[in-house]
C-alpha cells in the first residue's frame, strides 16, 4: 500500500500530497502530485541520493527544476519558435531568447491527479489547447513504479493537434552526499549535439568523452549525448545505471545550483531543439507518445 500525506499548500491554496513508494529490498521514493516531483529517493541503507526540499515553500522559489517532470518539451527551443506543417508557433522565451523546459506554464508547474494502484503511482494531466503555448489539447499519463532497486517512469501522451512532445524527468543525483566531483561517470555514446545545428560531433578526444568511466573532477557539462545506450554514475560502492527508450541524454553537472555541483542531472530525451530539425518529437493526432526511463541502483 502506498502511504500518502499532506506535504504543503501552494500560494494558490492547493494542498500538495506526497506519496511514498517502497520496494521489497528497502528502497523508498517520495513523489509529489504537483509537478510530479521526485522529492526523495532512499537506498536500503537509508541514504537519500536525490536533491529535494523538506517543505513546499522552497519548491515555490526553486528555479532549477529539482526533481520535476519536464514537458511538453524538454530542453531548449532556440528562438522560442518552430513550425509544424508550415504553421509557425511562437512561444514565450524564458532563458534569454530561448524557450526552456516547457516555459512558465510547463508540466512542472501543474497539479497532477494522483491515483495509487497497488505498489505503483499513476499521475494524469489534461491540458486544453494552447494552455502551454503548444498546439493541441493534451492528455498525459505518468506511471511510476519501484521494483526492488529499480525506479521506473513510464510516460504516455496524446494530442488532438500536431505538437512537440519531448518529456523527461529532472532529478539531481548525488550518491555520496558530497560534491559530485568525486563521482565517476560513464556515458555510452559516440557523439554529442548542439542546439544550434542538426549536426552531431564525435566525443573522442574531447572533454565530452565518457565512454569509459572517468572522474567528473571539475569538468562542467551541460551537454546532450546522442544515441545513448546507458549512463552510469558511481561513487564508492554505489552505482546508478540510467536507461531509457528515448535516444539521447542531457548531462548537467549542476554548476548553477545554489550549492554548485551538489547534484548531477541525467535527462533522457530527444535532442535539444529537435522540433526545428528532425522533428522526431512530433506527436500527431491519433498517435501515442510512449517512452520510459529507468534508474537501477546497485551497492557492493
Amino acid at each position: 500500500m502506498i502511504r500518502n500525506w499532506n506535504f504543503g499548500v501552494t500560494k494558490d491554496g492547493i494542498t500538495i500530497k506526497a506519496f511514498e513508494l517502497r520496494s521489497d529490498c528497502g528502497c523508498r521514493a517520495v513523489i509529489l502530485d504537483h509537478g510530479a516531483i521526485l522529492q526523495s529517493f532512499h537506498l536500503p541503507d537509508g541514504r537519500s541520493v536525490t536533491l529535494g526540499f523538506d517543505n513546499w515553500n522552497e519548491y515555490e522559489t526553486d528555479e532549477n527544476y529539482i526533481g520535476r517532470i519536464i514537458g511538453p518539451n524538454a530542453n531548449r527551443i532556440l528562438g522560442s519558435k518552430f513550425k509544424i506543417e508550415g504553421h509557425k508557433i511562437l512561444l514565450t522565451a524564458n532563458e534569454g531568447s530561448n524557450h526552456l523546459h516547457g516555459g512558465f506554464n510547463g508540466f512542472h508547474t501543474q497539479q497532477w491527479r494522483a491515483q495509487p494502484s497497488g505498489k505503483d503511482l499513476t499521475l494524469t494531466l489534461n491540458s486544453p489547447d494552447g494552455f502551454h503555448e503548444f498546439p493541441g489539447a493534451m492528455a498525459v499519463t505518468l506511471n511510476i513504479s519501484l521494483k526492488r532497486n529499480c525506479l521506473k517512469l513510464d510516460m504516455r501522451a496524446s494530442s488532438d493537434k500536431a505538437t512537440a512532445m519531448n518529456m523527461t524527468w529532472h532529478p539531481y543525483w548525488n550518491l555520496s552526499g558530497n560534491r559530485i566531483d568525486g563521482h565517476n561517470l560513464l556515458v555510452d555514446a559516440e557523439t554529442h549535439s548542439k542546439p544550434q545545428t542538426r549536426d552531431s560531433f564525435p566525443v573522442k578526444n574531447t572533454r565530452f568523452d565518457f565512454r569509459k568511466p572517468l572522474p567528473l573532477g571539475h569538468i562542467e557539462l551541460d551537454a546532450n549525448y546522442r544515441s545513448v545506450k546507458r549512463a552510469v554514475l558511481t561513487s564508492g560502492n554505489t552505482k546508478m545505471c540510467v536507461t531509457s527508450s528515448l535516444p539521447d541524454i542531457q548531462v548537467y553537472t549542476g554548476d548553477a545550483l545554489p550549492l554548485p555541483r551538489s547534484g548531477i542531472a541525467l535527462e533522457p530525451q530527444y535532442r535539444p531543439n529537435d522540433i526545428n530539425f528532425e522533428q522526431d518529437c512530433l506527436l500527431r493526432p491519433g498517435e501515442i507518445y510512449h517512452h520510459w526511463i529507468a534508474y537501477q541502483f546497485t551497492t557492493s
